[in-house]
Parts: C-alpha cells; structure tokens; sequence
C-alpha cells in the first residue's frame, strides 16, 4: 500500500474516533487529556533528554513527577479562577447586570432609538429575564458541576498517564500502531498550535481592552461597573476564535449602556476597531502555524457547531488545524515526482 493511502486510513480511523467522542458529550475529558500530554511532552525532554543513560524506573520516576506538576499547576489556576469570578463580583453578576440593563433597554436608550424598535417592550424584557435566570443557576454548583469536575479531573489523569507511558515506555510498536500514534501526535500537536496562537491573541486583545477599560475611561471620570470580571471574561472568552470576541463585545457594550448611551457607541466603536486589528494578528499568528485564514476557521466552527453543538465550536479549530496539516501532505507529490531527473544538473 502506498505511503499516502496508509496514512489517510491512519487519520481517517482516529478522525472518526475523535469525532466519536465528541458526539458522545465526553470532549471535555478529551480536550483535558489532550492538554495534559501535550504539556508533559512538551517538558518531559528537560529532564529526560534523548539519548539519556537512565534506567526505565528513573525515566517513570521524572516523568511522573512533571505529569504531577502540570496536573498541579492546572488545578490551582482552575480553583483561583474559580475563587475570582465567585468572590468580588463574578460573571453571576456580570450576567445579573446585564440581564437587568436589557431588561430596562427603554431607560438607557435614547427616544429616537426607542421609537425605531416597537418590539422592543416585550422582546427585550424577555431577553434581560432571562439571562437574569439563567446567571442565579450559574452561581449554583450542582450536580452537573461535580460531574464536569469528574469529567476534567479523568481527563488530565489519562492524559498524564499517556504520556508518561510514552516517554518511559521503550517497547517496539508495530506498522499499524505506529502510524495510529503518529496520528494521535499529529492531532496533540494541532492542539498546541492552536493553543499557542489563540492565547497570544487573545492576551492581545485583553490587554488593548484593559487599557480602555482601566485607563482610558476613568481619565474621562468614567467608571464601568465589573471592570476586572470584564477583563477576566474578555480573556477567557478570547480563548475562542472569533466567537469570543463577539461574546466579550457584547457584554461590554451592554455594561457601557449603564452609564450612557455615548459611552456604549464609544466602547463599540473601540471594540469594532480592536476587533478588526485582531483579523490581522488572527492572520499572521494562526495562519503562520495552521495554514488557516479566519474565513476558513468561522466556516468550519459552523458547520462543527450544527453537528455537535458548543462542543463543536471549541473542537472546529483543533480539528481543521489538524486536518489542514494532513491534507498538505497527502497534496504533496511523490518524492519520485518531484526529483530531478537523471543527468541533470
């Protein structure tokens, strides 16, 4: 069997299985273990360097010991990131307020404004109540969460174990397990592509948004309500490609509108201008590692997003990095045909 038409059977059965997963609601555990190996391979080689005279309990013991490490750092940034947006004005109340700012839009908007919208008396009532419901269920920590916590706490556990499997383990694996783990290299190295370049962007953007939150308003003695959960938020959110920007967007502008209609036009039109500076960062940064314009990642994440739903749209950009990368090599010429011929110069 020809090179290529191994490695399309290799990608197209650990392509189904990953898309498997995710259909079957377990992208989290995935998505956790996935981060975890990657982490650990990424710093495995600083204490077990190639071609390192140590005995396979030593290797076990090292890598271990930063699987643990990587399991540790992720819990504590997990539990004080928890601690912030519970304690001090977290998203229940960034959702609160916004909830009650859309439920009274009429208050805020200008008169001109309101008269352009007849509906508004009862769509946007509508909409405030129910974010304003649906942020007292976020400050609750039921059932669902405790499983969620399961799901994560599973994941980084089988992702650490993988990888010091990995690392620690010398056996010989066959042709066909050896192309099926390439494979499974090939998707945890689109994750971190990925990863890398999202979280460049996205601290871009929160630092330009922090600036006009925390700075350039209050030199106009004006001051938003929730700045800091808005700057926590905007960074997290930014973690999504283009999604999440829209979503950091339209809380700020929502949260400006408290304080004036003016001030809501001017953080939008700040946010619009950001926005579009981050198409060009969004270009240079992911396109330069994954090949990918931003057109490419938005179609993609809707069409992951009508088959697997919020999942889909975290998953779309790891899956077209990893599919994109595959397609250029299968794209690619034989080597035969694209060696000179015999006695040419």
């Amino acid at each position: 069997m020809p090179v290529r038409h191994a490695r399309f059977l290799s990608f197209l059965f650990v392509a189904l299985i990953f898309l498997a997963v995710i259909r079957l609601g377990l992208f989290v555990p995935l998505l956790t273990g996935l981060v975890v190996y990657a982490a650990v391979l990424r710093l495995a080689p600083r204490l077990v360097p190639a071609g390192a005279m140590l005995s396979h309990r030593e290797k076990w013991l090292s890598v271990a010991l930063i699987a643990g490490v990587v399991v540790g750092l992720f819990i504590a940034a997990g539990l004080g990131l928890h601690l912030f947006l519970r304690n001090g004005g977290g998203v229940h109340d960034l959702l609160q307020r916004i909830g009650e700012i859309v439920e009274s839009a009429s208050a805020y908007l200008p008169a001109w404004l309101v008269k352009a919208l007849p509906q508004q008396e009862s769509l946007l009532p509508a909409i405030g109540a129910w974010l304003k419901a649906h942020a007292a269920e976020i400050g609750t920590f039921g059932l669902g969460a405790v499983k969620m916590l399961g799901y994560v706490l599973l994941g980084m556990l089988l992702g650490s174990m993988v990888a010091i499997h990995e690392v620690a383990d010398e056996k010989a694996w066959g042709v066909v397990s050896t192309r099926l783990l390439a494979q499974i290299g090939r998707l945890r190295d689109s994750l971190w592509q990925v990863a890398a370049a999202q979280l460049k962007i996205s601290s871009v953007n929160t630092v330009l948004t922090a600036l006009y939150l925390a700075v350039a308003l209050p030199l106009f003695d004006i001051h938003l309500p929730l700045t800091k959960t808005l700057i926590v938020v905007t960074f997290l959110l930014g973690l999504l490609p283009i999604v999440g920007n829209l979503l950091s967007n339209t809380a700020i502008t929502v949260i400006s509108l408290s304080v004036s209609f003016e001030v809501a036009v001017a953080s939008l039109v700040f946010l619009i201008t950001v926005h579009k500076l981050e198409y060009f960062v969004n270009a240079r940064i992911v396109g330069s590692r994954i090949n990918a314009r931003a057109w490419e990642l938005l179609l993609w994440m809707l069409l992951m997003e009508r088959l697997f739903g919020a999942a889909g749209v975290v998953a779309a950009p790891i899956f077209y990095a990893w599919l994109k990368a595959e397609w250029l090599e299968w794209d690619a010429p034989p080597v035969a045909e694209v060696e000179s011929p015999a006695g040419q110069a």
